[in-house]
C-alpha cells in the first residue's frame, strides 16, 4: 500500500491529510489531528480544514472511505482549545464573542456531517480521548478504541455542559452512564466504552498499521456493500484482541448508575452519588467532581439532557450552539476554563456557588437563543 500527502502540507500543520491507494481504482482518506505536544487538542483551523476536507472527500468517487486518527502516542483528542476561546473573551474587545462563536458553529457543523457522512467512516481512538474528541469519534459509522484509552466528557470541571452532540449520544448509553459521565467528568476506559456504545470494537495500537493495510485490501463496490465489509474487517480483528480488554466499571456497577441517572432532579441525583460513594469508593471521585463542579452548570446539563432525549441530532447540534453562545457570555465557563486551563490555579469562584442558589430562571435563561 502506497500512501502521498493529499495536500502540500508539512507535519508542522495541525492536521495532515493522507490518500493511500486501495483496490479496484479507490483510495483511503486519512485525517490526521497533527498537534500531538497539544494532544491534538482541537482548534477552529483544524475544524475549518476536516470540514472542508471530509466534503471534498465525500463528493470524490475515487475516495472509497475515511480514517480519523490522531498523532503522537498520547490520545487522539483531549478536546477543544476553549482556553483561547476564553482568551479572546477576557480581553474585552467589542468583537471578543466572535472567535468562540465561529469556533462552535464550525465544530459542530463538523460533528454533524461525521455522524451523516456517506461513506464508511473509521475513527481510531487511543489515549486521552475527551469532550471535543468524543464528538468527533462518536460521529463515525465505525469506532475503534486502543488499549490504556480514557475517555470522558470533563465539562463540568470548567463550568460548561457536554456539548458536541452529548445531548445526543450521551442519551442513548445504557441506563444512566450517560447522566454520570456528564455530571462528574468520569472517565472511563476501552471496554466502559464499548459497553456504553460510544465505540464499537477494540483494535491495540500495535494492530493499527495492519488494520488500515486492510482496509486497503478490501474489495471496495460502493454502498452499503463497502459498510459491512468495514464491519467484517473491524469485527474480525475485535475478535481476535477482545480477550485482552480490561474489566468495564460501567458494567460492574451499573444498577447503582442506572439509579443515580433515575433522580428526578440533579440535586436528589447529586444526593444519591453522595450515598453511592460511602458505600464504595468508586464512586468516590465522582461525587467530588461534582461537588466542586460549577452548580450552574450541573443544572443546566440535567435540563438539557432531558430536552435532548427526543430530539434529532441536528436538533441537540442546533441547541448546542444556543447553549455554547449563552455560555461564553455568563460568568462560570470563563471563570472554570481561566481556574484549571489559564491561571491553572484549580479554585473557581463559581457564581452561584451552591446546588440549592440555582434558581429555575437562571437554568432557563441558558436555553433562550440571542438575539
Amino acid at each position: 500500500m502506497t500512501s502521498k500527502p493529499e495536500t502540500a502540507v508539512g507535519d508542522e500543520s495541525p492536521m495532515r491529510y493522507e490518500l493511500r491507494e486501495a483496490r479496484n481504482g479507490r483510495r483511503i482518506g486519512f485525517a490526521i489531528l497533527n498537534r500531538p505536544r497539544q494532544l491534538n487538542a482541537l482548534n477552529l483551523a483544524m475544524c475549518e480544514s476536516m470540514l472542508a476536507q471530509l466534503r471534498a472527500w465525500a463528493s470524490d468517487e475515487s475516495i472509497a472511505a475515511v480514517v480519523l486518527a490522531g498523532a503522537g502516542d498520547k490520545g487522539f483528542c483531549p478536546g477543544g482549545d476553549v482556553a483561547e476561546v476564553i482568551r479572546q473573551v477576557r480581553g474585552g474587545q467589542p468583537d471578543r464573542f466572535v472567535y468562540g462563536d465561529t469556533f462552535f458553529t464550525v465544530e459542530y457543523e463538523l460533528d454533524y456531517l461525521l455522524h451523516t457522512y456517506p461513506k464508511p467512516l473509521v475513527s481510531y481512538s487511543h489515549g486521552i480521548n475527551m469532550g471535543g474528541g468524543v464528538g468527533l469519534s462518536v460521529g463515525a459509522s465505525h469506532r475503534v478504541v486502543a488499549e490504556g484509552s480514557r475517555i470522558a466528557m470533563p465539562e463540568i470541571h470548567i463550568g460548561l455542559f457536554p456539548d458536541v452532540g452529548g445531548g445526543w449520544f450521551l442519551n442513548r448509553t445504557p441506563g444512566g452512564t450517560g447522566a454520570l459521565m456528564a455530571l462528574t467528568g468520569l472517565t472511563i476506559n476501552e471496554a466502559d466504552a464499548i459497553f456504553a456504545g460510544l465505540a464499537d470494537f477494540f483494535v491495540p495500537l500495535e494492530s493499527r498499521d495492519a488494520l488500515y493495510e486492510g482496509l486497503a485490501d478490501i474489495d471496495w463496490q460502493g454502498g452499503a456493500a463497502d459498510f459491512a465489509a468495514v464491519t467484517r474487517l473491524l469485527m474480525s480483528y475485535h475478535q481476535r484482541y477482545h480477550a485482552g480488554l480490561p474489566a468495564s466499571s460501567l458494567r460492574q456497577y451499573f444498577d447503582a448508575i442506572r439509579f443515580i441517572g433515575a433522580q428526578p432532579d440533579v440535586i436528589a441525583a447529586r444526593d444519591a452519588l453522595l450515598a453511592a460513594a460511602r458505600e464504595d469508593d468508586f464512586f468516590a471521585r465522582p461525587a467530588e467532581s461534582l461537588a466542586g463542579g460549577s452548580p450552574t452548570a450541573a443544572h443546566v446539563t440535567w435540563a438539557y439532557l432531558k430536552r435532548c432525549r427526543h430530539l434529532s441530532l441536528r436538533e441537540v447540534l442546533d441547541l448546542d450552539l444556543v447553549l455554547a453562545r449563552q455560555y461564553q457570555r455568563r460568568h462560570d465557563f470563563p471563570e472554570g476554563v481561566r481556574a484549571l486551563l489559564i491561571d491553572k490555579d484549580r479554585r473557581p469562584a463559581w457564581s452561584p456557588d451552591r446546588f440549592e442558589a440555582v434558581d429555575s430562571d437562571l437554568v432557563e435563561a441558558h436555553f433562550h437563543p440571542l438575539r
